[in-house]
């Protein structure tokens, strides 16, 4: 028997931008909350949705388990590539970001918990929203891919090497992908990787160029989230420096949010959503959410009696 939804193309309009994507809803019932899933930068709205044999795709997992899902291509991506580039830079997605989730709930009739997870740039940008003065609409967020410091490693230079003439930074070449963002060939599927070369796109300068600096400005933002964060590293990562040691200085500038957990993925490199452990990062992200569902009914029936 077949699962009872459609993750179907999108466009969502807002005063300022059309994003195209993904969306997908559980069927015969209401959504118990939205999720906002933001790609990486040179990707689009499809990283959230493989599905091989396992069911890796978040956004089939995630409406099973009844959440809606909306994946979009950010700005200047997807049907907004030819968006005005001096308006993709980070702070300027962060207002998209949360005008498509008020469009989105009122096309939508939705007036629930809105989630975000976000991988790389867009876990960046997951971030900002959460220390944002419009976060309160937000209950919770994950990210993973997320640079807190470049390695002083051959694959830190490259990732801060790539050239910022014209509008859009080139994507890297299979080989430099294969380095990047995967972890050994042992930890995922060819059939995964030939799935990574259907999305690859373009990245706004804007956007990366703003991503290079975040690593200076992190003990600002971090303290200022007061919501549940979820924040992941991945064992194999080489584009950001990632294990312990760099995830506990994470946790302490975090100190302010309302409930914060550190992870870090083993076997997975940087496209954590590729590998062989897709599905059980995806079923931590979406638990992570449900117990922030659980922590919201607590306080409130707290505050009831």
């Amino acid at each position: 028997m077949g699962e009872a939804f459609q993750i179907e193309p999108t466009v969502v309009q807002t005063k300022d931008i059309a994003l195209s994507g993904l969306s997908v809803k559980p069927a015969g019932r209401p959504a118990k909350g939205l999720i906002l899933a933001l790609h990486g930068g040179s990707y689009s709205a499809g990283y959230w949705n493989y599905a091989d044999v396992r069911g890796s795709s978040l956004m089939a997992l995630a409406t099973s388990l009844g959440f809606a899902v909306l994946a979009v291509d950010r700005p200047g991506y997807g049907a907004s590539h030819d968006f005005d580039p001096t308006r993709l830079g980070l702070d300027s997605q962060v207002e998209f970001f949360f005008d498509a989730i008020e469009a989105w709930s009122r096309e939508n009739d939705f007036n629930g918990p809105v989630f975000v997870i976000g991988h790389s740039i867009g876990g960046i940008l997951t971030l900002l929203m959460a220390a944002h003065a419009r976060g309160s609409r937000l209950s919770g967020v994950d990210v993973l891919g997320v640079p807190f410091k470049f390695p002083e490693t051959e694959a830190g230079a490259e990732v801060n090497s790539w050239s910022m003439t014209g509008t859009h930074v080139p994507f890297p070449d299979e080989k430099a992908r294969k380095w990047l963002m995967y972890g050994p060939e042992s930890t995922y599927d060819a059939k995964a990787f030939a799935y990574d070369s259907t999305l690859p796109r373009p990245m706004p300068v804007a956007e990366y160029r703003d991503a290079l600096a975040m690593p200076s400005a992190w003990a600002n933002v971090l303290p200022r989230i007061r919501l549940p964060v979820q924040f992941t590293l991945a064992e194999f990562e080489v584009m950001q420096a990632t294990g312990w040691s760099t995830l506990r200085d994470v946790e302490a500038l975090l100190h302010n949010s309302a409930n914060a957990a550190v992870r870090l993925q083993k076997a997975s490199g940087h496209n954590a959503s590729d590998h062989r452990i897709a599905r059980a990062y995806h079923m931590r992200a979406i638990a992570f959410f449900e117990e922030c569902l659980a922590l919201e009914a607590n306080a409130q029936a707290e505050g009831e009696s």
